[in-house]
């Protein structure tokens, strides 16, 4: 470590046992426009593509560097940007801990006095803890429901074979990863409640297309009689129903397909009726997260009840993608930064909100 960094060291351990974990304030070298860091786990998936968008939105309104790292869907090379992102002297962090790489990062962030933030995959410890101080919040999707919720579309929509059964293939994301697993159990929360789906392969998409197509086109050849496609997020879907064209078939009508991240690809796909149903816009969560943690780098702490926030997404079928296109021009809600900063809005409401339709 370098004297720099033990001189941080040192100021932050006096500071935060100071005040408590939940005034812990960014290092005084944070000049006017803080600089944040961020570490996306891949910029090969759309859904990441809009999750920085908005986040870039969100900086020039509230007057922030924003340096904007790709782990390149490799858990090496997520650590290497945190270490990176540390030797820069960044005054905060907002990653995506992809890979059990949250205790490492939130290490290194710690031994450096920078105040973190979580999005979309959690560890197994919580917030503003004694082991770290440093991790402010979470912020992320209700994976669990959001699982529930297509599954229940899905059944619902698959007509029965001779059997009486209605078969499924089943599309995983990364695994290992909080999201994945909790999607998942939403899945299995909705297979409990049923007696006539069978399950007849899963397979890991990595949330991305390109995987997806691939081994998707293998468990749809070892089980033809598929006639439905839980897919685990956007991208996911989207290989789902490329594979499918390129059997032959048509998705929404040969083989039903539901996803999740409302990707415009997606909703467009929901427009035609490829795709049955999807729901998300937790990509914002990252601008979420911008202005939380910029809130508390300009000392304006983030409270011990609002630390672990969990988000209900919006569902989108065929009939809404009218009141979609109104409500949200673009996919993206009315969201004014500095309304939703304490430091520039003293009574704002939290970052945080859940999309909504008007009727």
């Amino acid at each position: 470590m370098s004297i720099v960094s033990r001189l941080r060291s040192a100021a932050f351990a006096v500071f935060a046992a100071t005040i408590g974990p939940l005034a812990l304030a960014a290092p005084a070298a944070a000049a006017d426009e803080p600089t944040i860091g961020v570490v996306v786990p891949t910029l090969d998936a759309q859904f990441w593509n809009n999750y920085v968008t908005f986040m870039k939105k969100g900086a020039d309104e509230l007057g922030v560097h924003l340096v904007v790292l790709n782990a390149d869907n490799k858990p090496d090379q997520m650590v290497k940007s945190l270490e990176d992102l540390v030797a820069q002297h960044v005054d905060g962090i907002i990653f995506t801990p992809y890979w059990a790489t949250a205790a490492r990062g939130l290490s290194l962030a710690k031994d450096a006095g920078i105040p973190v933030v979580l999005t979309d995959s959690y560890p197994s410890f919580q917030p503003q803890s004694d082991r770290f101080p440093n991790y402010i919040a979470f912020i992320g999707p209700s994976d669990e429901d959001a699982g529930y919720q297509m599954a229940k579309a899905l059944f619902d929509a698959i007509k029965p074979g001779p059997d009486g059964k209605k078969v499924i293939g089943v599309v995983n994301g990364t695994a290992g990863t909080s999201v994945a697993i909790d999607r998942r159990k939403g899945l299995e929360d909705a297979l409990k409640e049923v007696s006539d789906v069978r399950v007849a392969g899963e397979v890991d998409g990595n949330f991305v297309r390109d995987t997806s197509q691939t081994v998707f086109e293998s468990l749809y050849q070892g089980n033809p009689d598929i006639t439905g496609v839980w897919a685990a997020n956007g991208g996911t879907a989207t290989g789902v129903m490329a594979a499918l064209k390129g059997h032959g078939k048509t998705p929404g009508k040969d083989v039903i397909v539901v996803g999740m991240d409302l990707n415009p690809e997606n909703v467009d796909a929901v427009k035609s009726g490829e795709l049955l149903f999807d729901i998300g816009g937790h990509w914002l969560q990252g601008g979420f997260a911008l202005v939380t943690l910029f809130d508390q780098i300009k000392g304006f702490p983030v409270p011990k009840e609002a630390d672990n926030i969990k988000l209900k997404l919006l569902p989108l079928t065929q009939n809404r993608v009218a009141q979609f296109e109104k409500d949200f021009p673009g996919g993206v809600p009315p969201y004014d930064f500095k309304q939703h900063s304490r430091f520039y809005n003293k009574d704002a409401k939290p970052a945080a909100f859940e999309m909504k339709y008007s009727d």
